[in-house]
């Protein structure tokens, strides 16, 4: 027990570190498929039978509904979309006193304001039958994602090749799921709150104005993506239910392939799921994207500077991640990163092109000026 080194004892508490992170994330995927049901990739809808769902309005206790509805049709959203699409269109009247515009856009200014009226007018129908048509498409494509998720776990085994990589394929799978669940979740507060006040975008989008129309026409599109994001999901597990459902098709035999197939689930879900996410919600997507870039930016700025020094972290902060770990790896090669920096401030913050013997080259020229090379002087 004397004779041990004390670097055996620091690996064996790392392996029982990482073993104890791997059962964690074990649990967690195992907990994530066992809870994947089909109503995650439901589409919210009010709480309604029949032709009632779509023409009738919501009961009081169907919430939000009750208040979109009431909003929505005849309510204050409704009457102030058409009164900013009103005054736009006399706002464009107003300008043609000055011979601002053309007769022909102001005609096309006219019809582009009628259609949207009449947008503004049926946009909770409109809305309420893409989601049904949407809800219809994902119930006709998905399976029984229970049954699925069932027989994808079921081949998770005990472990991957070696305790690194199984922490790796169970870190990768238990965050995908996370991830997934989150971004549906994510998507059905946006088709709320698109639902609620889309009539005022569509006032801003058929207004005819040279910026702000653009503009609003580019948020009213994003509601399409928003509202089809179950549907590459849906597609992608019914072809694991084909290849693993019932009678599997495919058996992977190795323990590294059976990893590969578990997670490739979540990870393929979660990469489509995002790709169609960012057209529909391309702010929240780059806020996740930049918050992460800069968490993982920060974490290899403070490793780079514990391995590497002051200079390799803050050339990682400059320059990127990459050029912070080739100056920490060049700066381990050629010796002490401290001397290295000191060397390396002292170098940069000295004076460079002078000459220290004036009478060296036949003395100073006459077009030279004491102030700007002092070593002259």
């Amino acid at each position: 027990m004397a004779g041990l080194p004390l670097s055996d004892f620091g690996l064996e508490w790392f392996k029982d570190i990482l073993g104890q992170i791997t059962d964690w994330l074990k649990e967690q995927l195992s907990t994530g498929y066992q809870t994947l049901s089909t109503e995650l990739f439901g589409t919210p809808l009010p709480d309604q039978t029949g032709p009632s769902s779509l023409f009738g309005a919501p009961a009081p206790a169907d919430s939000p509904w009750y208040d979109i509805y009431h909003s929505v049709v005849g309510g204050e959203i409704m009457i102030l979309s058409l009164i900013i699409l009103f005054l736009t269109v006399q706002g464009r009247h107003f300008l043609r006193i000055f011979q601002f515009g053309s007769p022909q856009k102001d005609r096309w200014g006219r019809r582009s304001a009628w259609t949207g009226a009449v947008f503004i007018v049926g946009w909770y129908w409109i809305g309420i039958l893409s989601l049904y048509l949407v809800q219809g498409l994902t119930i006709g494509l998905i399976p029984n994602v229970a049954e699925v998720s069932g027989s994808v776990l079921d081949m998770l085994p005990v472990a991957a090749t070696n305790p690194l990589m199984t922490f790796i394929f169970m870190a990768l799978g238990a965050l995908s799921l996370t991830a997934l669940k989150a971004i549906f979740f994510l998507r059905e507060l946006l088709l709320y709150v698109y639902l609620y006040g889309m009539p005022i975008g569509i006032a801003f989008a058929f207004s005819s104005l040279p910026v702000v129309s653009q503009i609003a026409a580019r948020f009213c599109r994003q509601f399409i993506p928003l509202a089809v994001l179950p549907l590459p999901a849906a597609v992608l597990f019914r072809g694991y239910a084909l290849l693993f459902g019932g009678n599997p098709v495919v058996s992977p035999g190795e323990a590294l392939f059976q990893y590969v197939t578990v997670i490739s689930l979540p990870l393929l879900g979660l990469y489509l799921t995002w790709k169609t996410f960012r057209y529909g919600a391309p702010l929240v997507t780059s806020a996740i994207s930049r918050t992460g870039r800069t968490a993982a930016t920060a974490g290899v700025i403070a490793g780079v500077a514990a391995t590497g020094g002051a200079g390799a972290a803050a050339t990682a902060a400059r320059y990127g991640t990459r050029a912070g770990a080739a100056h920490a790896a060049i700066q381990r090669v050629g010796g002490d990163a401290d001397a290295t920096d000191r060397q390396t401030a002292s170098a940069t913050t000295g004076q460079d092109n002078l000459t220290t013997d004036a009478d060296s080259d036949g003395g100073v020229p006459a077009y030279r000026r004491a102030e700007h090379d002092p070593g002259y002087y």
